[in-house]
This record gives structure tokens, sequence and C-alpha cells, in this order.
């Protein structure tokens, strides 16, 4: 009897040595086939090339190809929704950013949870904004913005790219922050925001880099500060908000890949060391260059959660504190 009982013992580590082995393997093999990326965004836009770069380079350092499958709509809900149902086995990732705090805050009930249904694998890209004015406004420093504002009441009108967008959002928090009364103006996307602008209809606007870079050089905007915490090295000129003597405003905007909640940690950690060195490759530091957008290099998974929570609590304060209705 007691041989039996030794025997199944003996039966029974071994077979749980070989399961853990042939775990292992397949962790090592891990990923075996394509990996879908979701994108909440129509191809083309800058989230969209964002996304294709970067997943070039890590399905490169895979060793599978990382399909892009654009799914727009509901402000990247539709997207986040489909890849929170889906298996949490690190062959489904979706790119959440600044869009999914946002609605966080102004959906009364969201199909997920964008804290607590995934499992983030990092950072990807940040685009800081520089808040631009139309030579009209008369205005050339922040200081002069704010004085001018305080003196005259809702009369400076700033443009956004839509009720929900950064832009309108940055402009809110510009007007809580300095006590000021701005003017919301906003638009159907930012290139009629910027044609209203360049027009003189309304006085500024909070935009890409990017997109207001040739338009400040040729003189036709005035460049006033930019969001980020440094200068800016396509814009060295123009302070940050700090340095001109305003609060600071940090509503970049900002994306990151994450999995559904549950995928095993081993995968996320395959996923996440990718894309670091993705982010870290000359190529695609040049690819993002060209579109205004900045790769996160250096970053863990959890900065993920740390950003996204904090601009959730910046929303949040700011509804709680002016009851602006997000979206209207």
């Amino acid at each position: 009897m007691q041989n039996s009982i030794q025997g199944l013992a003996r039966t029974t580590a071994v077979a749980a040595a070989l399961l853990g082995l042939a775990s292992a393997a397949q962790a090592q093999d891990y990923p075996t086939h394509s990996i879908r990326l979701v994108v909440g965004f129509a191809a083309g836009g800058a989230s969209d090339v964002a996304a294709r770069v970067i997943a070039q380079k890590m399905g490169e350092y895979l060793g599978q190809q990382i399909v892009i499958e654009n799914k727009p709509g509901a402000s990247t809900s539709i997207a986040g929704d489909a890849v929170a149902k889906a298996a949490p086995d690190g062959y489904t990732l979706f790119q959440a950013g600044n869009a999914n705090a946002v609605n966080a805050v102004a959906t009364p009930k969201p199909p997920f949870d964008i804290l607590t249904d995934f499992a983030p694998v990092g950072i990807a890209i940040t685009s800081p904004s520089i808040l631009v004015a139309h030579p009209s406004a008369k205005v050339k420093t922040m200081k002069e913005l704010i004085a001018k504002a305080k003196a005259e009441p809702g009369t400076i009108m700033y443009a956004s790219s839509g009720a929900a967008a950064v832009s309108r959002l940055a402009g809110e928090m510009l007007a809580y922050e300095e006590k000021i009364k701005l003017t919301h103006v906003p638009y159907k996307g930012s290139s009629q925001a910027m044609n209203d602008l360049l027009a003189g209809r309304v006085q500024i606007m909070f935009s890409p880099i990017s997109t207001a870079l040739p338009l400040i050089k040729d003189g036709q905007l005035v460049a006033l500060a930019v969001t980020s915490e440094q200068r800016e090295k396509d814009t060295p000129d123009v302070p940050t908000l700090v340095e001109a003597g305003v609060k600071p405003i940090d509503m970049s905007i900002w994306s990151g890949f994450v999995a559904p909640k549950g995928t095993p940690p081993d995968r996320i950690a395959k996923l996440a060391d990718a894309l670091q060195k993705a982010l870290k490759s000359d190529e695609v530091h040049k690819q993002l260059a060209m579109h205004g957008i900045t790769p996160a290099a250096g970053g863990k998974p959890e900065d993920w959660t740390r950003r996204m929570k904090s601009d959730i609590e910046k929303l949040e304060k700011l509804v709680a504190e002016t009851g602006l209705k997000i979206g209207q």
C-alpha cells in the first residue's frame, strides 16, 4: 500500500513538472500567429498612423505580424468594447488613451471600465498641444491673453475640434485655472476649427504642434505656450504654460496599448518589451516625427494606468467644480 502511495506521488510530481515545462514552453512560443490591434479611429488619421508605425516594428521583435483593425465610432468605445470582450490570450489589443478618460467622465453608463477591464501594455505616444492666437486678437503672450480675458469677459472665442475634444477641455481648464471667461466654439473636426481661426472668426485654439507650426512660421498665427512640461524641440522659443506665468494644463493627446483583463502576465511582459524596443527605434522616431508625434519610450505598463487615472481625476474635478457637461 505504501509503495502504491509513493508511486502515485512520484507520478503526480512528474505530471506537475511536465505541465510546468509545457506552460513555460507555451510562454516562450508566444506569439504563434498574428496579433490584432483594434483602433477606434478611421484609417489615415494621426492615431491610426501612430498605431501602424509602432505595430509594424513591434511585430518585427515579436516575430509575428500585428494587424490593425479600425473600428471607429462612439469616441473609440466601440473598439474598446470589442477588445474588452475578447479572449484574454494576448492576441487582441486596444489602442486606448485620453479619449477614454473623457468617455469615462462624460458617459453615464460606459460599455466598459477603462481602468479595470484591461491589462496595460504601456503608453505609446504623446502629442502636446500649443496654444495659438490669430494676430487680430492682439495678444503675444499668455499674460496679455489673460489680462484681455479679464478685462473683456467672454469676448475671446476659442475653437475646438468637438465638444468632447482635448482642445475643448484644455480651453475649459485654462478658463477654470485662471478664473477667466472664454467662449467655446466647437467644430466638427480640427480642420474646420483651424480654418475659422485663420480667418479670424475665433481668436485662439489649442492645436497639435505639427498642424500649427507652419502657420506660426509664416506669421499667420501667434504661438503663446505649449502644454508640455518642457519646451518642444520644434518650437524652442515658445514657453511652457508655467514659464508663461500660468498654471499647467496637461491635456496632451496620448495613447497606449492594452489587452483584455486576465491576459497572462508573461504575455503582457513580452508585448511591453516589444513596445519599448519599437519606441526606441530610430525608424519609428523618424516616421512619427513627420506627424508631430513623440514616442513615449522608457515607460512601464503601470505608467499607462497612472496617466489614465490622472486624466480622469482632472476631468472629474473640472466637471464637479464648474458644472461642465462634456460633449454638450
